[in-house]
């Protein structure tokens, strides 16, 4: 019965530690931390984790160091943590805590879209599956495309003020560059997973 559920557990759970993250980030905005520094301590973090890990559950699997495994993971590197984290979290800092979160629903979008430039993905527009995918695509986009361009009335909300922020900082906010800088994120995630199934 837990295998049937497991899947769905690690989905649920990925979710919850994806919003713990933001915010997270959110805060160390607020707090005026240097962003940079954050991206590379969550880095240094997450290799002393994986990496023991790694050395001791894969040692007899592990294919031999070449150049291409070498380019496959430095490439996977920039475009998977370092560059879309860095847009992601200048994105952030420049719209809001939710925008950029909303916005990563473009990552199915776009991957999909680069795989049939690539040609690792056919587009069957006479097959049912085929269908799905473009109008899921179109679909991601045109949600995006609403988050960004759409200005609703604002809701009057009573603000809390926490100790750890400063009641004069000002945030600056430039919403279509934040909008921009997420969807170079979004791209450069995608860019990462397509790396990992052409090598």
């Amino acid at each position: 019965m837990f295998q049937k559920w497991k899947p769905v557990l690690a989905m649920i759970a990925v979710q919850i530690i994806s919003t713990g993250m933001t915010v997270a980030y959110k805060l160390a905005i607020n707090d005026e931390m240097n962003l940079r520094i954050l991206i590379a301590y969550r880095s240094l973090f997450a290799s002393l984790f994986i990496c023991p890990i790694a050395f001791f559950v894969e040692r007899g699997a592990r294919p031999p160091m070449t150049w291409t495994i070498l380019l496959q993971s430095f490439l996977c590197g920039l475009f998977g943590f370092s560059l879309s984290q860095n847009l992601y979290i200048a994105g952030m800092d420049m719209t809001s805590a939710t925008f950029p979160a909303a916005m990563t629903n473009l990552i199915p979008a776009l991957t999909f879209m680069m795989a049939v430039f690539f040609r690792l993905e056919k587009l069957r527009l006479r097959a049912l599956e085929g269908q799905l995918k473009v109008g899921g695509t179109l679909f991601g986009i045109g949600g995006a495309m609403l988050l960004t361009f759409y200005k609703g009335m604002e809701i009057p909300m009573r603000t809390i003020e926490f100790l750890h922020i400063q009641p004069h900082l000002q945030v600056a906010r430039k919403p279509v560059l934040g909008s921009i800088l997420s969807v170079m994120s979004c791209f450069s995630y995608s860019t990462w997973l397509i790396i990992q199934v052409t090598f």
